[in-house]
């Protein structure tokens, strides 16, 4: 590597950003390598290594030498072995940047605080990065924050409003906290006041600390990239500095690491019990009043409010309701699984309303793979149906046939994507498509648009343009209440399909998104199905909803029982 220690001449300009990396070697644990990476392939330039002067070169790797603090002796042996996570595996990106000029800095300590020397803040500054990205170092202050245009870039693998410290993603398992916040921060001279460059909340893996690491440290990695095509198409919009008091946090002791296997193994347990015997059974609820009024209205939802269908198999259930008037007659459309089969369908279930009947499900669409969430459209006097049929790697556009009375395929409307829950609406002159992927299927938001039903959809600039176990995957149909546009999105948090959560879309264009969580729908306590609502939908002048309860079911515990079986050398999935 070539040591530099002055000033040099400027590169030729490239297309994206200048940034320079703060780290010990030219070793990185992966997540941190995967940062570089993709900020390279989209053609970001590294243009400087920041080396920590008093580090040898290489990561510490020697055990012993963490057991030097007996009270949290326990946690660094742990920590070492059995947490550590494949996202923290060291890559050796010596040949891929031995072209990369090293300047190794010599650090003025002040306290806790780290300051730059002068002349090598000088020599940085010469680079001209746009942005420094901290692998190294430790609380860093002075005239180093403004040697970059957008500053030294930092992350935070906690919700800095509830967690301050460390260890990352420890405290919210011992905690019993079902979100995991992170951040990607801009440093300021305040500790923990960083200006807020990408937030966002996944579950917390309560049963697994090496699971729990490992997603955030993965999901976080492509943070650096997002928000540098951000700024590079003039769409930063960045939050203020954090303004956070929360309580400070360290590295547990021995006991209380002790205290937290034992919660780890009570996890454990909890999580195979879900896992094997609580097969969740869905029902279909109807309510008869117009959904502004369910949502907003001062008055609560109670069971007496909800007709539910009755139940027309031991071994299926009956989920994700959508829906459309002819006449007199309310087709609703739902997910029909089957416990034996392990994939669903979609039926049809008609409701006359001068009878006040059901019929009973009749098979509208089938595939040989699954399909749920039959998101229902409208347009030009036509019925159209958008299942989730993330198996085939397509959203598929299903027209109506009257004279068959059945969905026939009409049009891919995007290929190459496994879509969970897309939903579209026609909004200020665009179709507008949502949906999360099965990668982060409850996390990570993704929009398209297009300015034909058909398409071809354009993604959005800021994809995923939301990442919030709370609030981000589909739950029903997106409607327009007093010219405002609203989405219903689950919150999954505590398990999949707890709660609705209604956001109101602020922003809505090409360029921006923006939503704010308004209202939380949850399951109606006393009625039969009060263990989960994922879906909420708007039929006209009537509401259909969805909810679950738990019971054993021997096909769930026989499939779920093989699948665990095939895990066994991957515990952590």
């Amino acid at each position: 590597m070539n040591e530099q220690r002055g000033y040099r001449e400027l590169s030729p300009p490239v297309t994206g950003l200048r940034f320079a990396v703060m780290c010990n070697s030219t070793e990185f644990q992966r997540w941190q390598a995967d940062a570089i990476r993709s900020l390279q392939e989209r053609g970001h330039q590294i243009v400087l290594l920041i080396r920590d002067a008093r580090k040898s070169g290489t990561p510490v790797r020697n055990n012993l030498a963490r057991l030097k603090s007996p009270p949290k002796s326990l946690f660094n042996f742990l920590q070492r072995r059995f947490f550590e996570p494949d996202a923290k595996r060291i890559v050796d990106l010596t040949a891929e940047l031995h072209t990369i000029d090293t300047l190794a800095c010599h650090i003025n300590a002040q306290g806790h605080s780290e300051y730059f020397l002068e002349a090598e803040i000088e020599a940085i500054r010469t680079y001209e990065p746009d942005f420094i990205l901290r692998f190294a170092f430790n609380i860093i202050r002075g005239e180093i924050l403004n040697v970059a245009k957008y500053g030294v870039w930092s992350f935070h693998h906690d919700d800095e409003m509830v967690y301050r410290g460390g260890p990352p993603g420890f405290w919210e398992i011992f905690r019993n906290d079902p979100v995991n916040g992170a951040i990607l921060q801009r440093l300021t001279e305040k500790l923990d006041a960083g200006i807020v460059l990408r937030k966002g909340y996944l579950k917390t893996v309560l049963h697994s600390y090496k699971g729990n690491l490992e997603q955030l440290l993965s999901v976080t990695s492509f943070w650096p990239v997002q928000v540098a095509e951000q700024i590079m198409n003039n769409l930063a919009e960045f939050l203020p500095p954090s303004s956070t008091e929360a309580r400070v946090y360290k590295v547990p002791g021995n006991l209380k690491l002790i205290f937290f296997l034992g919660i780890l193994f009570r996890n454990k347990i909890r999580f195979y019990y879900r896992e094997l015997f609580r097969a969740e059974i869905w029902n279909v609820g109807l309510i008869k009043k117009p959904i502004d009024q369910v949502l907003f209205s001062q008055d609560q939802l109670r069971p007496a409010d909800i007709t539910w269908l009755r139940h027309f198999s031991a071994t299926k259930y009956l989920a994700d309701p959508m829906g459309f008037m002819e006449g007199a007659k309310l087709h609703i459309m739902v997910e029909d699984y089957s416990y034996k089969t392990g994939k669903a369908r979609i039926s049809e279930i008609i409701w006359n309303a001068s009878r006040d009947s059901f019929s009973a499900p009749i098979r509208i669409i089938e595939e040989k793979d699954h399909l749920s969430f039959p998101y229902i459209v409208i347009h030009d006097k036509s019925v159209y149906c958008i299942p989730e049929s993330y198996r085939s790697g397509a959203i598929v556009l299903y027209k109506r046939n009257y004279s068959e009375e059945a969905f026939v395929e009409e049009k891919i409307l995007l290929a190459g994507v496994e879509a969970i829950d897309p939903t579209l609406i026609f909004h200020e002159n665009y179709w507008w498509l949502f949906f999360t992927e099965k990668k982060n299927s409850w996390t990570h938001l993704h929009l398209y648009y297009s300015g034909d039903l058909y398409g071809p959809y354009i993604p959005h600039k800021l994809n995923p343009v939301k990442i919030d176990i709370r609030s981000s995957r589909p739950g029903g149909t997106l409607f327009v209440h007093e010219g405002i546009l609203y989405r219903p999105a689950q919150d999954c948090s505590r398990s999949y399909g707890g709660s609705v959560v209604i956001n109101r879309v602020d922003k809505l264009t090409p360029d921006e998104f923006q939503e704010t969580p308004v209202k939380i729908v949850k399951p109606i306590k006393g009625s039969p199905f009060n263990k989960g609502l994922h879906t909420i939908s708007k039929v006209g002048d009537y509401t259909l909803i969805d909810g679950k309860k738990y019971r054993f079911n021997r096909h769930f515990f026989s499939h779920q029982f093989a699948q665990k079986v095939n895990n066994l050398k991957r515990p952590d999935v």
